[in-house]
């Protein structure tokens, strides 16, 4: 649980900003999200394939920086 105590002098728009600043630092939003949907785990087959594809564009930005 995330508390943000109000400081000395400081505005309701500061507070709501730091609060906000917290929930995104722990990336909560994310956590949130995507347990609000089932999701399978990924299947080795998918995972690789993947892997895959990640090796083949690797290979093509490699190849565009040395052709520019």
């Amino acid at each position: 649980m995330i508390k943000v105590l109000k400081r000395d002098g400081e505005s309701g728009d500061k507070l709501l900003k730091r609060f906000s600043n917290h929930i995104k630092s722990r990336r909560l939003l994310q956590k949130f999200r995507t347990l609000r949907y089932f999701r399978q785990s990924p299947r080795k087959i998918d995972v690789r394939n993947a892997a895959v594809v990640r090796e083949k564009h690797r290979a093509e930005t490699k190849k565009k920086q040395f052709l520019s």
